[in-house]
């Protein structure tokens, strides 16, 4: 049997829309059941997903994406500059 975290990554839809509180939970219901029927426990579950499984989603999510909450991309420092924003 593969390790949870293995099998998060090949089972996770990270097509959910992080703005959609309903579709995290629900998709954390059903992890949460594939899990199970897979044989892992939802201790073990939770602790991959560090106590929050609806988190764990939402951050996938924003990682998959390439952005934070925000809007950045990783390892952009700069802010969001408004179009048509003079900064002169």
């Amino acid at each position: 049997m593969k390790n949870i975290s293995d099998w998060l990554d090949e089972n996770v839809n990270d097509e959910v829309k992080v703005d959609d509180e309903a579709a995290i939970e629900q998709q954390a219901d059903i992890i949460r059941a594939e899990a199970e029927a897979a044989g892992y426990s939802a201790e073990d579950l939770n602790k991959a997903c560090g106590g929050d499984i609806a988190g764990y989603l939402r951050n996938r999510r924003v990682g998959a994406a390439g952005t934070n909450a925000d809007g950045k991309m990783a390892g952009d420092a700069s802010p969001i500059i408004t179009p048509g924003f003079n900064q002169q």
